[in-house]
C-alpha cells in the first residue's frame, strides 16, 4: 500500500502509512472529506493552521505569499520597506470578504501593515497597490528600483 496525503496552501497535513502499528498521536472525532478535483478526497487540515494573533510578512521572493489560519484569529500583514522607491498605501482588496474583515490597514514610509479578522471558511487573496515615489528618479537619470503589490494569500479553517 502506498502513503496518503493531502495539503491545501500554507497548509501541511499529515502522511499516513497503511499498516501502522501504533496509533496515531491524535484522533480526531469526526473527519470530513470533500470531494478533489481529480476524483479523490482531501480532509480539512484545520490542526496545522495557526491560530490566535498571526503576523505574516510578505515574502518578495514569492509569486503570493500564503498562510492558513482558523476561524476567529486575527491576521497581521507586513510588507514593502526599503526594498523600493514607494509605498503600499491601500486599502488592501480583499477577494472574498465573508472569509477575511478588514479592521485597520495603514502604511509607516514605505511599510505596510494591515490587521484582519478570520471570519469564515474559505480562501481570500488579499492584495494591497503599489504607488511609486515622487524622487524615484531625483536626480536624472537613475534606474529606478521596481514595485509591485503585496500579495497574500489566507485560507481559513474551521
Amino acid at each position: 500500500m502506498a502513503a496518503a496525503g493531502a495539503s491545501v496552501a500554507g497548509c501541511a497535513s499529515p502522511t499516513t502509512a497503511a499498516h501502522t502499528t501504533a496509533p496515531p498521536a491524535s484522533i480526531p472525532d469526526t473527519v470530513t472529506t470533500r470531494p478533489a478535483t481529480d476524483g479523490g478526497s482531501t480532509t480539512p487540515p484545520a490542526t496545522h493552521c495557526s491560530s490566535g494573533t498571526v503576523a505574516v510578512p510578505w515574502q518578495p521572493t514569492q509569486g503570493v505569499t500564503t498562510v492558513c489560519v482558523t476561524v476567529g484569529s486575527t491576521v497581521v500583514l507586513t510588507g514593502g520597506g526599503g526594498m523600493s522607491a514607494g509605498t503600499w498605501p491601500g486599502p488592501p482588496t480583499v477577494s472574498d470578504q465573508r472569509v477575511l474583515a478588514l479592521l485597520s490597514s495603514h502604511a509607516s514610509g514605505s511599510t505596510y501593515t494591515g490587521t484582519l479578522r478570520a471570519i469564515g471558511a474559505g480562501t481570500a487573496t488579499v492584495e494591497v497597490p503599489f504607488v511609486a515615489g515622487p524622487d524615484v528618479c531625483d536626480p536624472t537619470p537613475c534606474t529606478p528600483v521596481p514595485g509591485r503589490p503585496l500579495d497574500w494569500q489566507v485560507t481559513v479553517v474551521q
